[in-house]
């Protein structure tokens, strides 16, 4: 009967895994034009240029002029709701919506009405990513770049569980307002190309469980309970020897 249960088991945990080659990742799907597809978009120039929101958080430095901002805590600045930031010396100055280069050059004119030789430079520190799911570390991953990519990204995250489905990550972007979706298939070669891997600030990355998660979940929540059935068996096997 033991034996009986345990093959049981075992039948169910092997038969509910999923095929090998959903783990592994990068290969080739016998497409002819995937090698071409690959290279010309990593020829293709990235075109982004993140705009400073409300709420972020600007390291705001005037070089050669460092006392000028000596009393900001770490030269730091949030932005306010009205996209506004409040400055020593030149006062409220709306910012939101200008790029880092854009906010610096911006502070730069606005600067040098007051002092020679000024050039400030810009610098957003809230930019990241959101990444939830089947990876080892979910959380918020910091970038320092406009952009960043999804293999970065999960490897930052510690990388995929043995529970992550690697054939359908979902990647939404856009924010709450006009969110867009793409899924990507991290098991073919064809998808690594810069339209696919490409995240940019305040993307959301959800890698999905494989299907025998759930069951997998349901399997340690009745452990104990198995636990308990196998000692009996094992008792009874135990008493019956002894009594022969």
């Amino acid at each position: 009967m033991k034996k009986y249960f345990l093959f049981v088991i075992g039948a169910i945990l092997f038969f509910g895994c999923s095929a090998k080659n959903d783990y592994i990742l990068f290969q080739k799907d016998h497409n002819s034009s995937c090698k071409k597809n690959i290279l010309g978009n990593q020829q293709t120039l990235i075109k982004y240029e993140y705009k400073i929101l409300p709420g972020d958080l600007l390291q705001i430095e005037v070089i050669n002029h460092p006392e000028i901002m000596s009393n900001v805590k770490n030269g730091t600045i949030k932005v306010y709701p009205d996209g506004k930031v409040f400055l020593p010396l030149i006062g409220e100055v709306k910012i939101a919506g200008l790029t880092e280069q854009q906010a610096s050059k911006e502070l730069t004119n606005l600067y040098s009405q007051y002092i020679r030789h000024a050039y400030v430079n810009v610098t957003d520190i809230s930019k990241k990513i959101y990444v939830l799911g089947e990876v080892k570390n979910p959380g918020v991953i910091q970038i320092q770049r406009d952009y960043t990519t999804l293999i970065e990204v999960i490897s930052k995250s510690g990388g995929l569980t043995d529970s992550a489905r690697r054939n359908d990550i979902i990647i939404i972007s856009g924010g709450l307002k006009n969110p867009k979706i793409k899924q990507v298939d991290l098991t073919k070669l064809s998808s690594l190309n810069y339209q696919s891997m490409i995240l940019k600030p305040n993307d959301i990355v959800y890698v999905q469980p494989v299907d025998i998660k759930p069951f997998d979940v349901k399997v340690q929540g009745y452990m104990p309970i198995l636990n308990f059935i196998n000692t009996l068996f094992g008792t009874f096997a135990n008493i019956k020897y002894i009594s022969k």
